[in-house]
């Protein structure tokens, strides 16, 4: 399928979507045109889901940066806390600066249905972010449990909580899933 068919049907959920290709290249144009910065003084980290499908090569050009430093866990949240943010932040050149890429992730197939992707190998459609349709699952069954976070599942509990905090934002949307993945662009 033709980039172009493909960045229409996700263009149906975000209409403003580029290829990872583009978005580097704006990005180094504005590190050198508003910044006045080398890409090699910049200390890159990303966090995104810890799924396999976010196992992204970069774009040979994203090598002019440092890093990536790696922050994600799951639904993209960042979860090396204050220890992973000051051992990123000892990286950085004197004269730096830093880029933290984050975000949740969604699957949208062919079809154009959110929520799924085709993984290579399987038969049918699978869940992509499963962490997030899990939570959302959870939200509108009301089984998060307030201030439940336990030590075998951290960062599943934690996403809860999150979500739980926004409960009556996220189940009125027109599409729950999508405002519950905009929810964490706005922590």
């Amino acid at each position: 399928m033709l980039k172009s068919k493909k960045l229409d049907i996700i263009r149906q959920w975000y209409p403003n979507a580029i290829t990872t290709l583009d978005s580097v290249n704006r990005l180094i144009d504005f590190v050198e045109g508003e910044l006045k910065l080398e890409p090699a003084q910049v200390m890159l980290a990303d966090s995104i889901c810890s799924d396999d499908v976010n196992s992204i090569q970069y774009p040979s050009r994203a090598s002019e940066f440092l890093g990536p430093f790696k922050m994600g866990g799951l639904d993209g949240y960042p979860f090396t806390g204050l220890t992973g943010m000051g051992a990123f932040a000892s990286h950085v050149p004197d004269e730096g600066a830093v880029l933290v890429h984050y975000g949740p992730h969604i699957g949208i197939t062919k079809e154009g249905v959110i929520g799924e992707i085709h993984r290579f190998g399987q038969s049918k459609n699978s869940g992509c972010c499963g962490a997030a349709k899990g939570a959302l699952n959870k939200l509108k069954n009301n089984l998060i449990e307030p201030n439940k976070i336990t030590d075998l599942d951290y960062q599943m509990n934690t996403i809860e909580q999150i979500l739980l905090a926004q409960k009556d934002r996220i189940l009125v949307a027109s599409s729950p899933l999508l405002k519950l993945l905009k929810s964490f662009t706005k922590l």
